[in-house]
């Protein structure tokens, strides 16, 4: 009763100052309490919108009963269309893909600023998705609020130059490495993941005088090496895959007698020739969640991202088999959980042959899922 009185008081009010409520709940809507929910749902979806804020009327659930949820939900779901209209508001796909960027983006300012891997990461979604992950990456880095609904105009965000130079991050889709040291005999250059080292083979030894590596080898590649100095030859001669845990390997030969200098860049390409054999494999992931949570599989590789809502917990899960790097289908099977279970993104080249499985709870508060993916 008192929400109705407070409700009557301010449409009053409004009315007396001759702005128009037209917009607001009709009167045959449904009862006077249907519509003051409706109303008070308007108000909130306006206010979001103006602000920028994604639309989503349950961060307001406090404000509603449960048998009012509708009318509340419709009277927002108008208000925030009456500032930036349906037809503006991003996908549940562009959202998911903007959000995936700002954590990236903010995970890489932390670390200092020296780390860009918003173009390698943005290769997981197509070429439109990607720019508003590209756009999220641009605002987590440079520490900006969370802007949905806005308009994408096409390009991806400028950065300013690095501090004081420096390289860019690495994704996983090409990389490259840099050795500088002395050799006597045979050295092998090893690269896994985002390390490179050298280990000696024969002779008194090898000397390393620096090393670096830009991104990171964790799929199927092709290595190459050129020597900018030395005296003696190298090779590749283990190229990286499955089974030999994503290790690349280039050889140097030092003939002549004594320690002789040598300096190699290695590069390798994000497996865009490289076809895998196809390989079935499962994973099977529970959590409680509240609200949104993407799945993310990539290789061996299981990630859970909590993209909206109150929080992650109770994580676990089990792989079996591996993610090949070659186009396939992925499937879900909801095992349980009140909410719904799909498949976000399909693997294929454009992503880096990794797939995305979104779990959304629409419901207050959070819930057990059972989830199981196969392909």
């Amino acid at each position: 009763m008192k929400k109705y009185i407070l409700f009557s008081f301010i449409l009053c009010i409004v009315a007396f100052s001759g702005i128009s409520v037209s917009a607001q709940c009709d009167p045959s809507y449904g009862s006077q309490i249907k519509c003051s929910y409706y109303n008070e749902g308007y108000n909130d979806g306006a206010n979001d919108a103006r602000s920028n804020r994604n639309s989503d009327y349950r961060r307001y659930r406090n404000k509603y009963e449960s048998r009012y949820e509708a009318d509340f939900r419709n009277g927002y779901n108008a208000g925030y269309d009456s500032v930036r209209g349906s037809g503006d508001r991003w996908t549940l796909s562009q959202r998911s893909a903007y959000d995936s960027g700002y954590t990236i983006g903010q995970s890489d300012r932390r670390s200092g600023g020296q780390t860009r891997s918003n173009e390698s990461n943005s290769a997981r979604y197509d070429q439109n998705i990607g720019l508003y992950f590209q756009q999220g990456y641009f605002d987590g880095f440079n520490n900006r609020q969370r802007q949905y609904d806005v308009p994408i105009n096409g390009v991806p965000p400028v950065y300013p130059p690095f501090p004081g130079g420096g390289g860019g991050g690495g994704g996983g889709t090409a990389g490259s490495a840099s050795w500088s040291g002395r050799v006597d005999d045979r050295a092998n250059v090893i690269i896994r993941g985002n390390q490179v080292y050298a280990e000696n083979v024969s002779g008194t030894g090898v000397q390393t005088t620096y090393q670096n590596v830009n991104g990171n080898l964790r799929r199927a590649s092709t290595i190459n090496v050129q020597k900018r100095e030395g005296r003696g030859s190298i090779s590749v001669i283990q190229q990286p895959n499955r089974s030999n845990n994503f290790t690349g390997i280039v050889q140097i030969y030092d003939p002549k007698s004594g320690y002789g200098n040598y300096r190699l860049d290695i590069t390798w390409a994000g497996g865009i020739n490289v076809d895998e054999p196809y390989q079935s494999g499962s994973v099977r992931w529970r959590g409680r969640v509240d609200q949104t949570v993407n799945i993310i599989i990539d290789g061996s590789d299981v990630q859970s991202q909590d993209m909206s809502g109150g929080g992650l917990s109770n994580v676990n899960f089990n792989i079996n088999g591996y993610l090949a790097h070659r186009g396939g289908t992925v499937s879900v099977r909801k095992r349980g959980g009140r909410g719904s279970v799909t498949v976000l993104q399909q693997p294929s080249r454009y992503n880096d042959f990794t797939a995305i499985v979104q779990v959304f709870d629409p419901q207050g508060g959070a819930d057990n899922y059972d989830v199981e993916i196969t392909w």
